[in-house]
């Protein structure tokens, strides 16, 4: 049997986009790490059904600083990008939208924890935990944390918060217009970074 990963990366720009917590759903989908031409996957094509997604905390001021938890969530479906855009579950989403990036799935959960703002400080977690090396640091995604401490941190997450949303993004895209394909939510390593337009207050 396939061992279950936890993988973990900065949120670097947390908009409410990529991750996206609303309604019943978090889902991930414009989530791309790898260099332009390169051939290791990204979290999205990497994660299965039963695997774990966890976000943390970057430097940027649309991000909750480093040692924090933004989100953290059970990969429950893996559908295909192109399943993804017709789903009528997901109509009216931020991020049910084609942005010409070459997505290939989108991971659904409807168990997760998403803090946003209101970020988890990592040091709140079990002594074990806090150790363990939970966080990324710098481009890409890390999937290495043991099994045992893996099961730890979801038991914990699940005895001490409540399954949903915790707080809003800490820098929500305005609601006033749509996603364009330069509000890319990724690394800066990526071919087409992130343009600031109208959002809300910072974090």
């Amino acid at each position: 049997m396939r061992p279950i990963k936890l993988f973990s990366y900065v949120v670097d720009h947390d908009h409410g986009i990529s991750p996206n917590p609303a309604g019943k759903f978090c889902t991930l989908v414009h989530c791309k790490f790898a260099r332009k031409g390169s051939r290791r996957k990204n979290i999205v094509e990497a994660a299965e059904p039963g695997d774990w997604i966890m976000g943390t905390g970057g430097q940027s001021s649309a991000s909750s600083g480093n040692g924090s938890i933004i989100y953290l969530m059970r990969v429950d479906e893996k559908i295909s990008f192109t399943r993804f855009m017709r789903d009528q579950r997901f109509f009216g989403r931020r991020d049910q939208v084609d942005l010409g990036q070459g997505n290939k799935f989108a991971l659904i959960s409807k168990h997760f924890f998403y803090f946003g703002r209101k970020a988890i400080g990592v040091k709140k977690l079990p002594i074990p935990l806090r150790h363990a090396g939970l966080e990324k640091r710098g481009p890409g995604f890390r999937s290495d944390l043991p099994s045992s401490l893996l099961n730890q941190l979801t038991q914990w997450f699940e005895e001490e918060f409540d399954i949903g949303v915790h707080g809003a993004p800490c820098l929500p895209a305005s609601r006033q217009r749509g996603i364009s394909r330069k509000e890319t939510v990724c690394q800066p390593e990526c071919d087409t970074p992130l343009t600031i337009c109208e959002y809300e207050e910072e974090c």
